[in-house]
C-alpha cells in the first residue's frame, strides 16, 4: 500500500513501467546514462560549480553570464549549478526561469542544451526514451518533501 501512496504522491503516469521507479532505475538513470550527477553531487546535489547549458544563448538581450564577473572569456554563458533540492516547488526553472516545467528541463538536457561555442563538456544529446524521460522527473520531483522535526 505505501509503494501505491509514493507512485500517486509522485505523479506516475498510467504509461510508465511502475518497477522503473520503485526499483531504483531512475536513480541509476539519474547517476548514469543521463549523466545528471557530472554537476548535481553531494549532500545538496550541486557542485556548486559554474557550466554554460546554453539556457540564454542567442536570446535578446543577451545574458553573458559569469563572464561579466571574471572577465575571462570561457566563462561565457555560465551559470551557477543550482540544487535539486526541493525543485518540485522552485518553477520555473533555469537562471532566467525560461523553462516552466520538469519535463521542459529533462527535455532540453536530453537534447544536449543549447549549442553554443562556450558550451559545458559534459552537455551532449542523451537519446532518452519516453520511460526514462519520465522516469526523471519522477525522480526530481521525489527530491521534494516535508521537513520534520526529527520524528
Amino acid at each position: 500500500m505505501r509503494v501505491i501512496m509514493l507512485l500517486l504522491a509522485l505523479q506516475i503516469p498510467l504509461g510508465l513501467d511502475r518497477t522503473t521507479v520503485t526499483s531504483g532505475a531512475s536513480l541509476r538513470l539519474f547517476r548514469g546514462r543521463a549523466n545528471c550527477t557530472a554537476c548535481h553531487v553531494g549532500p545538496n546535489l550541486t557542485d556548486e560549480e559554474f557550466h554554460n547549458t546554453g539556457v540564454f544563448w542567442g536570446q535578446e538581450p543577451y545574458d553573458a553570464g559569469r563572464v561579466v564577473v571574471t572577465g575571462v572569456p570561457e566563462d561565457t554563458g555560465k551559470f551557477k549549478t543550482p540544487t535539486l533540492r526541493e525543485i518540485g516547488r522552485t518553477a520555473p526553472y533555469m537562471h532566467d526561469g525560461s523553462i516552466a516545467t520538469l519535463e521542459e528541463v529533462v527535455d532540453f538536457y536530453d537534447r544536449g542544451g543549447n549549442e553554443n561555442p562556450f558550451r559545458d563538456r559534459d552537455l551532449r544529446p542523451l537519446k532518452l526514451t519516453t520511460n526514462e524521460k519520465t522516469a526523471l522527473v519522477v525522480f526530481l520531483r521525489s527530491l521534494t518533501g516535508t521537513v520534520t522535526d526529527g520524528r
